[in-house]
């Protein structure tokens, strides 16, 4: 039985050659206003040329109808709401900088593009955690292969303007820890060719566990033939430095791809939905002669809504959405609680190239979504 049979399209790719759907994420005003933003991704030669590939989209009566307000120059953006205003942090198209834009009217107009810091950096719509009168987005470094990524977290000073450079600092880098052979069957090498990537860990959430600020990151090994672990890094903010670690690695079901983690209060429970494979060891020759992208542990077809008391051990609540249809996903996908439902916003192939060049964003509604869930406070 699935938690969200019907969804709403709102986006659709017709040339599926030249551009893909990626970056689906949710925001909500103050007034109830929902937002929903994504990106259109180019295919080469086209990639990261085009301008305003993020599409904002608004919905004024709960999500039942949508209209596009805006489009802006972002990549790999998260929208969030501070002091009752919209922002979004991500990527600048094609240097890969981190900025911030602010929108004074629900998402219709925006401010220029601040560049908050120069290098290049990735991430993906994961958490923007507010807390003690700071906003804080975890990202990391893309230079040279993933296994030099480093993972980090900026945080930015309510007390002051969100569009000041000053307002912001950012934590020490943290390098791929590596994983132990016994881990890991090397049965992929990396290859650019072949879509396997580096092992390496990417798209980090930061979230609040009983005061302790963690980052929960996607970990991907041996091309994800290794599934399901994640690592886990601790944050101290403490006067003017941020010190960053790595913890350990944890597992955590769906850890090889994407996923966003949100805290809900009335429940005092984090959720996500992450995409579980189902045969990583497979041979992938038959996938990919029907054209699936990648190792077998690349599975996105379906997925999972899972909750936990602490972030790091998930209990699965049901699944949201499945399709028998290897080269056909759910993925990426991003949740803002919405009342007494959870709202799903997800990348989607329904006959797109391949589980990964996908055609649709899809939004699910998952109903009293809390119910789904077991007691599993123990009495002490």
């Amino acid at each position: 039985m699935l938690l969200a049979p019907d969804y709403k399209i709102l986006a659709r790719s017709d040339d599926l050659q030249n551009v893909y759907t990626g970056s689906p994420s949710l925001a909500q005003l103050p007034s109830g206003r929902l937002i929903a933003g994504y990106e259109w991704f180019r295919q080469a030669p086209l990639k990261e040329k085009v301008p305003d590939q993020m599409d904002i989209l608004a919905s004024d009566d709960n999500g039942d109808s949508w209209r596009k307000i805006a489009a802006i120059d972002f990549i790999w953006p998260s929208p969030f709401v501070a002091d009752g205003r919209l922002y979004v942090i991500g990527n600048r198209r094609r240097t890969r900088e981190i900025c911030i834009a602010r929108s004074d009217d629900e998402g219709a107009t925006w401010s220029d593009m601040v560049t908050l810091f120069e290098g290049r950096y990735h991430c993906a719509p994961t958490s923007v955690l507010i807390r003690d009168d700071c906003v804080y987005r975890a990202f990391e470094t893309c230079v040279g292969p993933r296994t030099d990524w480093k993972s980090l977290v900026v945080a930015g000073d309510l007390a002051h303007d969100l569009l000041d450079p000053s307002s912001w600092r950012m934590s020490n880098q943290l390098r791929f820890p590596g994983v132990p052979d016994t881990l890991t069957q090397r049965r992929y090498p990396p290859s650019a060719e072949d879509k396997v990537p580096h092992d390496s860990w990417l798209e980090g959430n930061i979230i609040d566990v009983k005061g302790e600020l963690r980052v929960v990151l996607r970990t991907i090994i041996d091309g994800h033939i290794t599934a399901g672990l994640a690592a886990v890094c601790s944050l101290e903010n403490k006067g003017n430095e941020m010190k960053y670690r790595f913890v350990q690695f944890y597992p955590m079901p769906g850890a090889q791809c994407k996923f966003h983690i949100v805290h809900d209060e009335p429940s005092d429970m984090f959720w996500t939905t992450v995409t579980l494979p189902t045969d990583t060891w497979q041979d992938r020759g038959p996938m990919g002669a029907l054209g699936f992208q990648g190792p077998p542990g690349n599975e996105r077809r379906i997925l999972m809504l899972m909750y936990s008391l602490d972030a790091l051990n998930w209990f699965q609540a049901g699944c949201v959405a499945m399709d028998k249809n290897i080269c056909n996903s759910f993925s990426y996908s991003s949740q803002l609680i919405n009342g007494e439902d959870l709202l799903v916003l997800a990348r989607t192939s329904q006959g797109g190239r391949n589980q990964h060049d996908t055609n649709l964003i899809t939004l699910h509604r998952i109903q009293d979504f809390r119910r789904l869930a077991l007691d599993l406070k123990p009495e002490m």
